[in-house]
């Protein structure tokens, strides 16, 4: 992934699913562990800070859609993996997920970067 760094981006439901995993370690006792992964936090957001994919009115909607399609075949997406296959989708992005189930069924683009990564 080092040789793709610059053509990686971070979408920014993801930074929200990351605050709230740290905000959770740290009401669970693990506030020095919490602040570590804060620290790091702010190191990502620094490095990917051109490159974080915001949720726009297009992929809000391509969200919508989605949502719509896996609804009709009995899933329940929560709104985070909806809204991270929009973006992804909409830029016309490869979603590198090491939670393929989640996204597969969503039909994005999808791989584990622990098994495969793009050439």
């Amino acid at each position: 992934m080092q040789a793709h760094h610059k053509e990686l981006f971070l979408p920014a439901i993801a930074i929200a699913e990351m605050a709230q995993g740290i905000g959770k370690l740290r009401r669970a006792g693990g506030a020095e562990r919490a602040d570590r992964l804060d620290r790091w936090l702010e190191g990502l957001l620094a490095a990917y800070a051109d490159r974080i994919l915001p949720l726009d009115a297009q992929a809000a909607r391509l969200a919508g859609q989605i949502s719509d399609a896996a609804i009709a075949q009995a899933r329940h997406p929560g709104f985070a993996d909806v809204a991270i296959a929009a973006l992804a989708q909409h830029a016309g992005l490869l979603l590198l997920t090491c939670n393929l189930k989640h996204f597969q069924p969503l039909g994005v683009a999808c791989v584990d970067p622990r098994v495969q990564l793009p050439a």
